[in-house]
């Protein structure tokens, strides 16, 4: 029975689902989200990002936020954004990059993102989440 109640606890708790390649960055990311009532989905590639994205949206999860990284090997945060929204995902973003000049954030803005610079405060990404998702 405790198992039911602490599933239907976390249901509630907003889903975000974040990309970033640099492993230990993810981890404080996802953990420093997870402290104030996030859930979050943790992935290293925008190919990941897009997969898992699609799979938690075939399964009915609401998603409420994406984060992604800008700069991933292979496929980029802004590809992977660009593959969803062609798809019909008007799900919130937040882009997170160490290279923000104005080419990245015209492209951002394009998407509907919201762009942070990193190192990114923990207080800052917070604060950008909660708006982000109407919380």
């Amino acid at each position: 029975m405790h198992e039911a109640i602490e599933g239907s606890v976390s249901a509630t708790r907003p889903l975000i689902a974040l990309a970033e390649d640099n492993a230990e960055l993810r981890r404080l990311l996802a953990s420093a989200l997870e402290m104030v009532g996030y859930r979050v989905v943790q992935e290293a590639t925008g190919e990941r990002l897009v997969a898992t994205v699609r799979r938690l949206l075939d399964t009915g999860e609401r998603l409420r936020l994406i984060i992604t990284d800008v700069r991933m090997p292979t496929l980029d945060g802004l590809d992977a954004a660009r593959l969803l929204r062609a798809r019909g995902l008007d799900t919130p973003l937040i882009f997170l990059t160490a290279f923000g000049d104005a080419w990245t954030r015209t492209e951002a803005a394009a998407l509907g993102a919201l762009l942070l610079d990193k190192p990114v405060s923990i207080g800052v990404l917070r604060i950008a989440v909660a708006n982000a998702i109407g919380r």
